[in-house]
């Protein structure tokens, strides 16, 4: 076998050594270019899983959020009503522990980066959304008349508009 291998190497010609380079050279260009298109297709891939994944957090924590908005509006709600009764000192207790768990419930949403809709002067209908219009000389036309609901921003983004009405 010695002989075999010592024959064929004694019998390779400069040119065939050209020519098996080059083929090699050629080969090895070809696989250089499919594994960057590999790698390629691989880094396009974590981008693209690592944004749905981003997206879908933010989908689940907008739902989860909008049903705490829920709560908040109960809470706000209860502080709504006629205070001009006279309280006991336990009923005030009981409103002031209310009051704590609201101002928690305000706390909890600032830091998952809920804010209000501040901008209540005119109506915006990516902002707001009209329930009705009204007829109205104290206020011009596309102005807001009344709040029936707090809108909130999740992130720059409305994750729930504000109800209003709308002057003629």
């Amino acid at each position: 076998m010695e002989e075999t291998i010592s024959k064929e190497r004694t019998e390779s010609t400069p040119e065939v050594n050209t020519q098996a380079l080059e083929l090699c050279q050629a080969q090895l260009q070809e696989w250089r270019e499919k594994y960057l298109r590999v790698q390629a297709d691989f880094d396009n891939f974590t981008r693209r899983i690592e944004k749905e994944r981003t997206s879908w957090m933010r989908v689940v924590q907008a739902t989860m959020l909008k049903d705490i908005l829920a709560i908040v509006d109960d809470v706000e709600r209860a502080f709504t009503t006629n205070t001009a009764i006279e309280l006991t000192t336990e009923v005030q207790q009981w409103l002031a522990g209310f009051e704590l768990i609201g101002k928690s419930l305000q706390k909890f949403l600032l830091a998952q980066g809920v804010e209000e809709i501040s901008q209540m002067s005119t109506f915006d209908p990516h902002l707001h959304e009209a329930l009705m219009q009204v007829a109205s000389a104290d206020h011009i036309s596309g102005s807001i008349v009344e709040v029936f609901q707090k809108g909130y921003l999740f992130k720059d983004e409305v994750l729930r508009p504000a109800k209003v009405s709308v002057a003629q």
